[in-house]
């Protein structure tokens, strides 16, 4: 099932990818998300490409019932983004791989991060997600679409609040 979200960011296109490659990112992503583990590994350097990879063990309080029986108490998610060099705006593109850890689901795209202004940046996900799960996988694509929309989009608050310990 197709999946497109653009976030907006309170950051310059160049720092939100220093951000990604931060582990104090890590720690904001681990918070805001109410995960109970995260843990990141940079290969590379932000100021050319890059790639992270997050693994994070979140609750399935809010996981669709559909899917429940299928991840339990919690879930490990584990993400690959891997980022070009930025062109001369600050721009990248990158690929984004989520796979959700004993389960025959995640998320495959491509991801742009581009300047919108001084101090702002926007990043679109264009992606697929699949539950290979026979007769079910349908369903329960469509009733994970708004709970991986939820989680892509509490990037815009943890970039947030990584742009606000950056200024104190």
């Amino acid at each position: 099932m197709k999946l497109r979200e653009t976030l907006t960011l309170p950051l310059s296109a160049r720092t939100a990818a220093t951000m990604y490659a931060d582990q104090e990112y890590t720690a904001i992503r681990r918070e805001t998300l109410k995960a109970t583990s995260a843990s990141s590994q940079v290969d590379g350097d932000p100021v050319g490409s890059f790639t992270v990879r997050t693994e994070l063990v979140m609750p399935t309080d809010k996981v669709p019932d559909i899917a429940r029986r299928f991840v339990g108490s919690s879930v490990t998610i584990r993400e690959t983004q891997t980022w070009s060099a930025p062109e001369p705006d600050g721009s990248r593109r990158g690929t984004m791989d989520l796979e959700v850890v004993g389960t025959p689901a995640g998320l495959t795209g491509t991801v742009r991060l581009a300047p919108t202004g001084e101090m702002t940046s926007s990043v679109d996900i264009d992606g697929d997600l699949v539950a290979k799960v026979p007769l079910l996988g349908p369903r329960l694509e469509k009733a994970a679409v708004p709970y991986v929309s939820t989680v892509l989009r509490a990037e815009e608050k943890s970039a947030a609040a990584y742009a606000d310990r950056a200024d104190d």
